[in-house]
Parts: C-alpha cells; sequence; structure tokens
C-alpha cells in the first residue's frame, strides 16, 4: 500500500507554514555556508597578504646581502620573529648545495619548516605557494613559500609562517555571529510566514463560520464579502442551499400530495365495506387497515427522508421534550402516573422539530402504556463518533419491561407484542427509522427501575 505524503491530510495553513519554514532553512544553510567559505578565503588571503610582505622583505634581503642602507637585512621588524616558538617563523633554505644550509628566524628555536613542495603543493606563478603544514611545535602553520635562482650566487628556498590559529579563531567569530544572525533572521522569517499566513487564510476562516452557521441552523445564507477567488465559491455553496431547499420544499409538497391522494380512495373503501356484512367486507376493511398503515409509514418516511436531507436546521431539545411530557401527563392523568425531566441546557438537535417531537413523543407515549408509575425522561451530551457531536435522549419506565429477545422484533415495522394494547405497532420502528435517517440510533435495555430504558442517540448541533 503506497505512502500518503506526509502533509497530505494537514491543513492548509499548517502546509504553508512547513514548506515556508523549510525552504527558508535551505536557503539559510546554502546562504550561509556560501558566505562562511567566501569569508574563510577571504581571511586566508589577508592572511597570506601579510605574509607576502615578509616574504618580499626577505627575497630583498637574499637578491642584495650587502645592501648598505640596512643593519640587519633579515629584520623584519616583527617582535613574534625573535619569540622562541610564538609561532611566527621565517627561513631561508639553500637547495644548490648539499648539505642544504638554512637561515632562520630566531623564534624556530633550532627547528626547521617543512618545504610545502615536499609536502604536495603545487607552485603558482613566480614558483609561489601556499598552504598549510605542521611546524616544529606540532602547531598548524600557514606558511608562504617562494624559491628565487640567484644564478651564481645560488638557489634559494624562502619560507614564511604564520599560526593558523589566528585564521581559526576570526573565522569562528565570524561563523558564530552569522550563525546568531541567522537564527534571528529565521525567526523572522518564521514568524513574518505566520503572520502572512494568518492574514491570508482569515477569509477562509470567516467562510469556514459563515458555513458552519448555516449547518448549525443560525443562518440561512452564506453572507458577508470575501475576495475574488473566494466569492465565487460563497456564491456556489448559497446556490447549493437554494437548490437544496426547493428540493426539499418540492418533496415535501408531493408526498403531502400523495397523501391526500391515497387517503380518500382508502377511507371510501372502508366506508363502503361497513355499509354491507359478510366475510368480504370484513376482508376488505382488514386489508384496508393494513394498505393506510403501510401508506402512513412510507409517508412518514419520505417525509422524514426530505426533513432529515435538509441544510442548516436545529432545534432545542428542552422546550419539546418538556411539551411532549406536559402533554402526556395530562393525557394519562387518569391512571395517576409521574413524569419527570431532566433536560441538559442548550442542547440543540440537528434537525426539524416536527422529527424530534414525533421521536421523543412516540418513545414516551410508550412508555406511559406499559409503565406502572412513573416515566423518566432525561436528555444529555452523546460520546462523539466520526468528528460528529451527538445527544441521548434516555426514556425509563417502571413497567414489566422486554426480554432481550423480544427487543430486536419490537424495533420492526408492524410488530406488535402485546395486542391489549392501542396503536399499530409502527411507534418504535418509525423512531428507529427517524434516527437512522439522521445517522443517530434507538437501542432498547434494562431500566435502573425494573423497567424498559429507551436511548435515542441524535445528532447535536
Amino acid at each position: 500500500m503506497a505512502r500518503r505524503p506526509l502533509l497530505q491530510n494537514q491543513s492548509i495553513a499548517t502546509r504553508l507554514l512547513v514548506s515556508s519554514a523549510a525552504w527558508s532553512l535551505v536557503i539559510l544553510l546554502v546562504a550561509g555556508v556560501v558566505l562562511s567559505t567566501y569569508h574563510r578565503r577571504a581571511t586566508e588571503r589577508a592572511f597570506d597578504e601579510r605574509l607576502h610582505v615578509y616574504l618580499k622583505s626577505l627575497v630583498a634581503a637574499v637578491a642584495s646581502p650587502d645592501d648598505s642602507e640596512r643593519n640587519d637585512p633579515y629584520s623584519l621588524g616583527e617582535p613574534r620573529f625573535d619569540l622562541p616558538l610564538s609561532g611566527w617563523y621565517w627561513q631561508i633554505t639553500r637547495i644548490d648545495r648539499q648539505p642544504e644550509e638554512t637561515r632562520s628566524s630566531t623564534s624556530l628555536f633550532g627547528g626547521r619548516l617543512p618545504a610545502l613542495a615536499e609536502e604536495g603543493v603545487k607552485g603558482g606563478v613566480g614558483d609561489l605557494r601556499e598552504g598549510y603544514a605542521t611546524g616544529p611545535d606540532e602547531r598548524l602553520l600557514r606558511i608562504v613559500e617562494r624559491t628565487i635562482d640567484l644564478g651564481e650566487d645560488g638557489r634559494f628556498r624562502i619560507q614564511v609562517a604564520g599560526d593558523s590559529a589566528e585564521i581559526e579563531q576570526q573565522i569562528d567569530a565570524f561563523q558564530l555571529v552569522l550563525a546568531v544572525t541567522f537564527t534571528l533572521l529565521a525567526l523572522a522569517l518564521l514568524g513574518t510566514a505566520l503572520l502572512q499566513v494568518r492574514f491570508g487564510l482569515k477569509p477562509l476562516s470567516r467562510l469556514q463560520s459563515a458555513v458552519g452557521a448555516v449547518r448549525r441552523g443560525e443562518a440561512e445564507r452564506v453572507d458577508g464579502a470575501y475576495p475574488d477567488d473566494l466569492s465565487p465559491l460563497a456564491g456556489e455553496v448559497n446556490l447549493l442551499l437554494d437548490a437544496n431547499r426547493e428540493i426539499l420544499e418540492r418533496a415535501r409538497t408531493q408526498v403531502g400530495n400523495l397523501a391526500h391522494a391515497l387517503k380518500t380512495p382508502l377511507s371510501v373503501i372502508v366506508n363502503e365495506a361497513g355499509s354491507t356484512g359478510g366475510p368480504l367486507a370484513d376482508k376488505v376493511r382488514e386489508q384496508a387497515a393494513v394498505m393506510r398503515d403501510q401508506v402512513n409509514w412510507y409517508l412518514e418516511r419520505a417525509r422524514a427522508a426530505a426533513r432529515a436531507g435538509s441544510v442548516g436546521v436545529t432545534t432545542e431539545v428542552a422546550p419539546v421534550v418538556e411539551g411532549i411530557v406536559r402533554t402526556l401527563s395530562k393525557i394519562h392523568r387518569d391512571r395517576d402516573l409521574a413524569f419527570g425531566c431532566d433536560i441538559g441546557p442548550e442542547l440543540r438537535f440537528r434537525g426539524e422539530r416536527q422529527d424530534l417531537e414525533e421521536m421523543v413523543g412516540n418513545l414516551v407515549d410508550n412508555a406511559g402504556k406499559w409503565t406502572s408509575s412513573r416515566v423518566e425522561v432525561s436528555a444529555r451530551p452523546a460520546p462523539p463518533r466520526d468528528g460528529r457531536t451527538y445527544l441521548a435522549v434516555t426514556v425509563d419506565d417502571d413497567g414489566p419491561g422486554l426480554p432481550a429477545a423480544a427487543r430486536k422484533a419490537a424495533l420492526r415495522r408492524g410488530a406488535r407484542l402485546d395486542e391489549s394494547k392501542p396503536g399499530s405497532g409502527l411507534g418504535l420502528a418509525i423512531v428507529a427509522d427517524l434516527a437512522a435517517l439522521y445517522g443517530g440510533s434507538l437501542s432498547l435495555d434494562d431500566a435502573p427501575g425494573g423497567g424498559l430504558r429507551a436511548v435515542l442517540v441524535l445528532p447535536a448541533a
């Protein structure tokens, strides 16, 4: 199975920030390497220029040993050439004689400088060499070396060396400043990118909030002014909302027309069958009642499906449930039943009020038919799943309850487990179907008081 790109499922803001930070880091690293390399070479060139000044003085001294204007032709005016093992040395070697004749600065203290030609350093113009080598005190030296030929006066290799630690110190200081500067620059670039992303994506956040308001039922359309690249999207969303409402309205109209068209003939059939006796009339009445139940079932299902597909409709739970409880407590007043109601604050059902009334009303009415003395209705937030929030309406009674084996059958359409109770056997089935259309569920369990517990889980807004 192919792996998905690392940032494929990340938000646009995260992808922009990560990509901006990555490219900024790459650019700063490349710039840092380039600047560091250039500075190293520039520092070496500056250091070599100092060494070349001393080298030229020594070349002049060797070429004119009898220059009367100088008391000591080999004095370079640098005290470190006189300090033993100071890291600054010069050495003149006559290479046309064996053994070689050598003259060196006091600082060499009897040691010798290695020849760059023997170290493999290639010569340049005028047989000039520049490079690094280890000195007599195991210190890394920067050496400039030149070979001159004075004809009958001999051939000489003239070398001047300086402590390379000075070069490294300058380079280290520069790299420290460069690292601090680039770190601050990286932080500034990251902060700038963050501000740009937040500012650039702010219209998307406003559009998201506007669409969320429609989904929660707080607005009917996506309102507000948006940039040119988002304005068409907002317009398309509004057109989609309008089309959805128009389709739902047509579906409701057609369902209502079909209900009237079917109920009238069925009533005529039942009335005609009721005016005559006999087995045929009884059979007609029986089948007409079945047809009426079927028509009611499918019409109600069609209405519910149309309503469940609506966008931006929400219903407050507390007023609906409390109204149902008050109504049913009056209906069952002659049985002296107690109805309890405990609804969590600010609960909202993401759907039509009529559907919530039908679902909760069926459950509370069913509990009222079977309970002995009390019905408890409560509503609380349910655990979220699939990134959506839910609410749970629980209806408990203290009646005889329902065996576990019969609970599944009770949710089937037309199932009546006790013919002594009034009803068509569609109540619980309608509730289960309506809940499923909204992406919820209905489950039956044992109530704490020994009766039946019905738990209705619905999407919350």
